[in-house]
């Protein structure tokens, strides 16, 4: 049950992935959304063509090239918000939960009212088993809304990290 979940929600964050690029270069026009680009290019081959077809070391490759790209593009370009919501994003896929948290955090500095990021931070926290610390990026993505949906859904992860614990 837990290996379908996880299979599942890989699944969803490689579709935000997909889903956030093309507006996203639309907005980047230097060699930093070259980088991104290429990293989506490479994440999308590990992912989508390598894994099942259980090329685990050809995937690693790929996704070791995504990693190198996302991070050409931050150096050239601090503050580019999908490249750091990308590279966190690659390393939640790779279990590099502490690496996802951090750069999830890079997200929420550079875009505090994002409230996906929030939310995926507290995911990396859950698997980290730091739920206080997730309850507490739940509850801070309340204060980045006013919409009651949102806080609705928020309140309901916050009490699914309490049963949890």
């Amino acid at each position: 049950m837990r290996t379908t979940f996880r299979f599942l929600l890989l699944t969803l964050i490689a579709c935000t992935i997909l889903s956030a690029a093309p507006e996203a270069q639309a907005e980047q026009t230097g060699r930093e959304a070259e980088h991104n680009r290429k990293g989506l290019e490479y994440f999308k081959e590990g992912f989508y063509q390598k894994l099942p077809k259980g090329q685990q070391r050809e995937a690693d490759r790929a996704f070791d090239l995504a990693t190198a790209e996302f991070q050409n593009a931050i150096a050239l370009k601090p503050d580019f918000v999908e490249a750091h919501r990308n590279l966190a994003r690659l390393y939640y896929v790779r279990r590099q939960l502490s690496k996802a948290a951090e750069s999830y955090r890079n997200v929420i500095s550079l875009a505090p009212r994002d409230i996906d990021a929030h939310v995926q931070l507290a995911l990396a926290y859950v698997e980290l088993e730091r739920f206080d610390e997730a309850v507490h990026q739940l509850e801070l993505a309340k204060t980045q809304t006013d919409d009651r949906e949102a806080i609705r859904k928020l309140d309901g992860y916050i009490q699914k990290i309490r049963e949890r614990k």
